[in-house]
């Protein structure tokens, strides 16, 4: 998110690193990155010079994404960006009611940011390839942890609650006012795109994909690029087990037409080695990526009383987006039709 959370002073925050994961941070910057409502990030600096991520969220939702990069590196794949242990072994402790995740801090920039190289193109294919590879069947634990897909767009209820909710009602905020008014009048786009995430999902479902370890968040975004060239993966919070089309929608098709271009999806491929991709399976997960932007963005405006205003007004923005031409929403139809 944009703002940090107003309920959550720094020096609480900062006893909890001191105490809780025995580090001497003693200064913190709040960084604006993010879109997930539920999440907040900072950069800790230690009197003796190192560096960490702190990550702050109101719960953890899937505590496999905490154990998963650590699975990976003790496999051997490269590229991992695990959290550290607090007090007790667990990979968080809590500050007031938030719990707290710390990082390794990794110096570099986003390859959404900066772009890649031809060569660094076909290295995030073979780490998604790693991942998609990894055996489960010697951690149990972590097997049991991990979600399975359900072929079910993620946002669905909130959409639905969302449409219904605004019906014909006028709402004294200015950007509440403008989502309603704007999904009312783009709500047969709404509508067609959850449809067709409901009728895909049954559709792959009967396909009987083959289910490997997803990231299932792995744009370019969460690739981060450090001063020597060497890519890390990063932000876990969705880590699945699901098809390999969960992962693969991003580097085919894409989210955004401005993320990766042909050129790039094919380096990626060549990294990645051979594969056959469900069309159908491709397709769901852009609308089921659509019904889920759509649903967060959408109750970040009207559900989220605890946001600040320019945290409001972002997410507004950002609604507005999903539907322009390139946009996901857009790719989705696009994907819808030709299927």
């Amino acid at each position: 998110m944009i703002e940090p959370p107003s309920d959550l002073p720094d020096k609480t925050l900062l006893a909890c690193l001191r105490v809780d994961f025995g580090l001497p941070i003693d200064r913190l910057t709040f960084l604006p990155l993010g879109h997930d409502a539920q999440a907040w990030v900072y950069r800790g600096d230690a009197s003796e010079g190192d560096s960490y991520f702190v990550k702050v969220r109101v719960a953890i939702n899937n505590k496999a994404g905490l154990f998963v990069p650590h699975h990976l590196a003790g496999l051997g794949v490269q590229g991992m960006v695990a959290p550290l242990a607090a007090s007790g072994g667990r990979p968080w402790a809590q500050a007031a009611r938030y719990a707290v995740i710390v990082y390794p801090f990794v110096a570099g920039a986003t390859a959404m940011g900066i772009g890649m190289s031809d060569a660094q193109w076909r290295r995030y294919g073979e780490l998604v390839r790693a991942v998609h590879e990894a055996p489960l069947t010697r951690t149990p634990a972590l097997a049991s942890m991990l979600r399975r897909e359900k072929f079910e767009a993620d946002g669905s209820a909130a959409v639905q609650r969302i449409d219904a909710h605004i019906a014909d009602r006028h709402f004294d905020n200015p950007h509440q006012e403008a989502v309603a008014a704007y999904w009312r009048t783009n709500r047969t786009t709404v509508r067609r795109v959850l449809a067709a995430s409901v009728d895909l999902g049954r559709a792959f479902a009967l396909d009987d994909p083959p289910l490997v370890l997803c990231h299932a968040d792995i744009h370019t975004n969460n690739v981060l690029v450090d001063e020597d060239g060497t890519l890390w993966i990063v932000d876990w919070d969705e880590a699945m087990v699901a098809p390999r089309e969960r992962d693969l929608m991003f580097v085919i098709g894409g989210i955004h037409d401005s993320f990766v271009k042909d050129r790039q999806t094919q380096l990626f491929l060549q990294g990645y080695g051979d594969v056959e991709t469900s069309e159908t399976g491709l397709t769901y997960y852009r609308c089921a990526w659509a019904i889920g932007d759509i649903g967060a963005y959408g109750e970040q405006v009207f559900y989220r009383p605890d946001l600040g205003a320019t945290s409001v007004a972002e997410a507004a923005t950002r609604f507005l987006g999903l539907f322009e031409p390139g946009s996901i929403v857009d790719i989705a139809l696009r994907s819808r039709l030709a299927s």
